[in-house]
């Protein structure tokens, strides 16, 4: 299983869970949050957590907010970040 996180992107819908992901970071399981890929498919996962500190933002930085997703299956995961999952095996393998 793999774990993905970068730079989360909101549609409008943020606005009504937002207040829960600046405040609780430490289990968002009650929002049921859930991940699409570029080409609109369910990614199947244990969790999904945003995590926003964007009112901790420096005046005249972007604020940013990240997406966590946990438990992705190996497959999936390796037809979504194949180079990733390349470099974790040469790295791990002696090559």
């Amino acid at each position: 299983m793999g774990v993905a996180f970068g730079k989360f992107i909101p549609t409008e819908g943020y606005q009504l869970i937002r207040h829960e992901c600046r405040t609780n970071h430490a289990d968002q399981s009650a929002l049921a949050l859930k991940v699409k890929t570029p080409a609109g498919e369910w990614i199947p996962c244990a969790g999904v957590g945003v995590l926003d500190d964007s009112d901790h933002a420096d005046p005249g930085d972007e604020p940013y907010v990240e997406a966590t997703v946990l438990g992705i299956p190996y497959l999936v995961y390796s037809e979504l970040f194949p180079a990733h999952l390349a470099a974790y095996e040469k790295r791990f393998s002696g090559g």
